[in-house]
């Protein structure tokens, strides 16, 4: 039984009150717990708000746009347990979980990133604007037809009996060396070392190739949800001190990505419409995020020295090499 604590939970703003629940750290285990049952809770708890916010994301999400976001999150978190422990896992269904999860997660991404576009216009624009209010509309229809991908998504795991398939995946993990099997403390590191070395990796080509941002941002998110996942095989200050310190290098690429990303996006989606006036409204938009681009980028490179990466890969070793050795 899952204790209370381990579940972030908030009460939604909308009517019918349902709530958010979220999962990051793994509070009921023990750094002396088994690694098979370390993976078990946390593939479970990571799956188990998959099957909840799907249904949601696709009968209610006009009612509160967090139900998309954290189906994407919980799909991410979920991929990310099935990563670190695929030593553990049946190969053959993980895979497939995989490809699921990725279905998923692709259906809901052009609704949740035309939420994130009209709530940016909603909050900048002035009312008396009417070619923004004309684009708004225009942009919330493209939302109401993107909604269909959500829909047919729930209605397929529906069909395949998904949230069934996750509670059958869960029992199938287990330790499968032919020594004893490990503590979270003793294997934790271990799990989690690759994936900060590919973190540090991709940071020194980014020093010399800046457009590689986009890939610097996606080590960072890994070895982020890796760290949520082993921070109880390390002292306190894993978590207290160099977990925030990192998540300020994921929040500053973060900045610079969806600069990017709207770029994309809001391209994509002027190609889609006819009316020349919204479309002029768009590429003013883009105009304006190409230029937040470029500065966020240069802001960036200008902070990621060679000393600031040696300074952070001291503070990983300080954890993981006295851990390991």
């Amino acid at each position: 039984m899952r204790r209370k604590a381990d579940v972030d939970e908030r009460k939604c703003g909308s009517a019918d009150k349902l709530t958010i629940k979220k999962v990051k750290w793994l509070d009921s285990v023990k750094p002396d717990t088994l690694v098979s049952k370390v993976a078990r809770t946390a593939l479970q708890e990571r799956l188990e708000l998959v099957s909840y916010y799907l249904p949601l994301a696709a009968r209610k999400a006009d009612a509160n746009i967090e139900y998309v976001h954290q189906l994407r999150v919980s799909v991410r978190r979920s991929q990310a347990a099935l990563e670190l422990f695929q030593p553990l896992e049946p190969m053959r269904r993980s895979e497939k979980l995989r490809k699921r999860l990725k279905k998923i997660r692709r259906a809901a991404g052009e609704p949740r990133d035309l939420d994130v576009f009209i709530a940016r216009l909603t909050a900048d624009h002035e009312k008396s604007d009417k070619v923004a209010v004309q684009t708004l509309k225009r942009m919330r229809a493209m939302r109401k037809e993107a909604q269909t991908s959500l829909v047919e998504i729930a209605a397929w795991a529906k069909g395949k009996n998904l949230t069934r398939k996750f509670e059958q995946f869960i029992p199938r993990i287990r330790w499968r060396d032919a020594g004893p099997e490990d503590t979270l403390q003793t294997i934790g590191p271990l799990y989690l070392d690759p994936v900060m070395l590919q973190f540090f990796y991709q940071a020194e080509q980014t020093l010399a190739a800046p457009d590689t941002l986009h890939q610097l941002r996606i080590q960072a998110k890994r070895l982020r949800y890796a760290m949520e996942l082993t921070a109880v095989a390390f002292d306190e200050g894993f978590r207290r001190d160099l977990y925030p310190y990192f998540e300020t290098v994921q929040d500053r690429l973060g900045q610079v990505n969806d600069h990017a990303t709207a770029i994309v996006k809001i391209a994509a989606w002027a190609e889609k419409i006819e009316d020349p006036v919204v479309v002029g409204y768009l590429h003013d938009v883009m105009a304006q995020e190409e230029k937040a681009y470029s500065e966020e980028s240069e802001s960036f490179r200008q902070w990621w020295t060679t000393d600031l990466i040696a300074d952070l890969k001291r503070r990983f070793d300080h954890y993981l090499r006295v851990s390991i050795d």
